[in-house]
């Protein structure tokens, strides 16, 4: 491999990652996207040492606490998580309420994988139809966590990671396709 066809295909993927960026931002970067960037990754950053660190310490936390940990989690496993109370006694977490019987399993795995529950009880109420529900009725979805690369509006270091490998990308074909 030369460096003409390198720096050739740097420079279309170069283009590539200009033209995909219009499409997909409808914009140019400008310095607040970079600033945007950089506040982004520092903010993953903190995140990644505040969940190290929560793991050094003591799964004691407060009842109050963990209810909030627990009913965070279960809006991400169920269609309806406004049906479900959660009741929380020194780290056992009951769960009362209907809800869809193929989301059950998910519901009991999600609350004892939170951080400070020591025991889950299944009270719940599992319906295979919400048809005469009342709490199940309406648009139920799942919050979920996407992929980054599916979202409409991706975040900084998303953006900043595509662009680095597209250039990449378009500089290895290049060169392989003058090979």
């Amino acid at each position: 491999m030369d460096k003409g066809s390198l720096l050739s295909g740097m420079a279309v993927g170069a283009a590539l990652v200009f033209v995909f960026g219009k499409v997909v931002r409808g914009g140019h970067f400008t310095s607040e996207t970079v600033d945007g960037r950089v506040r982004d990754l520092r903010n993953r950053a903190r995140g990644i040492a505040a969940a190290t660190l929560a793991r050094l310490r003591s799964d004691e936390v407060d009842d109050d606490r963990l209810r909030a940990r627990v009913r965070s989690k279960l809006g991400r496993v169920c269609s309806h998580p406004r049906a479900i109370e959660v009741y929380v006694n020194d780290g056992e977490v009951t769960l009362l309420g209907p809800a869809m019987a193929d989301e059950v399993r998910a519901l009991l795995t999600a609350a004892a994988s939170v951080r400070g529950v020591h025991s889950v009880v299944n009270d719940l109420e599992p319906h295979d139809s919400p048809n005469g529900v009342p709490a199940l009725q309406g648009d139920g979805r799942l919050a979920g966590s996407s992929f980054h690369l599916l979202q409409r509006n991706w975040v900084p270091a998303t953006r900043a990671l595509v662009s680095v490998a597209a250039v990449a990308a378009g500089g290895l074909a290049i060169a392989y396709a003058r090979r």
